[in-house]
């Protein structure tokens, strides 16, 4: 361990100083990194979600969501019962939280005042991202893993045989399409749920592969498809009128056992019913009305985070490509696009200042911070060092702070290896909360 430590210590202290952008650039001051605070703790960590009246910060980290208070930088406590925790929501009442369970493919529901675990949800396979919509009282899980791949319906042989030569096949080298019969095939599925009985409502089976998601507060949902280069927008309201009102009599009769907390009673879920979206040419008549498809166009592959201006009705989506696009929330035009940094797993967007902030944890990481203006035109302001893998990020709207999470990376040199060769491991302990302002 001591040996991690102080090959940290070294690493760190010879990076390159932080180049400071011109005066001119900058919000009335450079954004830099205030504090930094241990919080410890294992395994590997996803989304960050703040509750700025409690001011309290909540981790994914593993198996556990850590509970930092902003005014120490301490551990307020640890919501305990989780097999890998991805995402966190919170309700508008200010009582209850939400935590996405990959593994155990359900959403925990815990209390905000005693941080236990009073409810288990059940859901689709591997839920991550998670959202509360508060106008309907939704929860939306969406579950990352493809649901489902359809290979193409065997043709006879007959058939295969009097094909033109030139046909394009699944395997043919003629394919030109950057998206491959398989990856169109590929379905996700989001769980609806019912925050106010904690019911899931339905399970409704999308197109391709599912990211993050988002709302805006004005009843309409935001989901990133990462293979098809894609955001699928759900109005909430059209979707809660159709399952509330039909749920009960399409609901299977059989049911599923949800693993309770162990303070809580078991409960029974009647099985919801699955409504296939995944094919948007294919949608009925009634379910076109609650969901639209834009494509994001050649600026952006595989976006991989989200955050959205309700206000201005205006999506920010950070792709894999190094670009940040910004769309047109109603009819899904493009607005601008900009260069952010690689490895983007979070955009903030504090609406108070106008300030659209990325998470790039790729490289030796940094932060974009990207201004809005009135105009509805956009411009980077500074690009500010951070650490490597800071990568996810929540923004505080009081103070205008953004919280990023990383660890640091030791190597162990009683190890054989050579330089370029020697295995990095996180350094016990290192787990840490970045605070960024100005």
């Amino acid at each position: 361990m001591k040996k991690l430590l102080a090959l940290c210590l070294i690493g760190c202290a010879t990076l390159p100083a932080q180049q400071i952008p011109a005066a001119t650039q900058l919000p009335g001051s450079p954004f830099f990194i205030k504090q930094t605070w241990i919080v410890g703790g294992v395994g590997n960590w996803d989304y960050l979600t703040l509750d700025p009246a409690a001011r309290r910060l909540f981790i994914a980290h593993g198996p556990v969501v850590q509970v930092v208070d902003l005014d120490t930088g301490a551990l307020a406590g640890q919501i305990t019962g989780l097999r890998e925790a991805h995402a966190i929501a919170l309700d508008d009442t200010g009582e209850f939280g939400y935590i996405s369970d990959g593994p155990s493919g359900q959403v925990k529901v815990f209390d905000r005042r005693s941080f236990q675990v009073v409810a288990a949800i059940p859901t689709g396979s591997a839920p991550r991202a998670l959202v509360f919509e508060p106008q309907n009282r939704l929860l939306f899980a969406i579950c990352a893993n493809s649901a489902t791949e359809n290979p193409a319906t065997p043709q006879p042989a007959t058939n295969r045989a009097k094909s033109p030569p030139n046909a394009t096949t699944r395997s043919s080298p003629q394919n030109k399409n950057p998206q491959s019969v398989t990856d169109r095939e590929i379905k996700s599925s989001v769980t609806v749920i019912d925050a106010q009985t904690r019911q899931p409502l339905a399970e409704i089976l999308m197109p391709g592969k599912l990211g993050f998601a988002q709302t805006g507060g004005n009843g309409q949902v935001f989901i990133n498809i990462v293979n098809r280069n894609q955001i699928a927008r759900l109005d909430a309201q059209a979707i809660a009128a159709f399952l509330r009102g039909h749920s009960a009599a399409s609901s299977q009769p059989a049911t599923i056992q949800s693993v309770s907390a162990p303070s809580s009673p078991s409960k029974q879920f009647a099985a919801p019913p699955v409504l296939d979206w995944s094919h948007e040419s294919r949608l009925p008549n009634s379910a076109e009305s609650r969901m639209n498809i834009f494509a994001l166009g050649p600026d952006c592959r595989e976006p991989s985070a989200l955050a959205v201006d309700g206000g201005h009705q205006r999506l920010f989506a950070a792709c894999g490509n190094m670009k940040m696009v910004v769309l047109n929330a109603d009819s899904g035009e493009l607005v601008a696009s900009l260069p952010i940094g690689p490895g983007t797993e979070a955009i903030g967007y504090d609406a108070g200042r106008g300030l659209i902030y990325a998470a790039n944890g790729g490289a030796q990481g940094t932060l974009t911070v990207i201004r809005q203006d009135v105009t509805d035109t956009y411009s980077e302001i500074q690009n500010l060092p951070t650490r490597q893998r800071a990568r996810t990020l929540a923004v505080n709207p009081v103070t205008g702070e953004v919280y990023l999470v990383t660890d640091l990376l030791g190597v162990n040199l009683a190890q054989p290896g050579t330089i370029g060769t020697l295995q990095t491991a996180p350094v016990n302990g290192s787990f840490q909360v970045l605070v960024v302002g100005n």
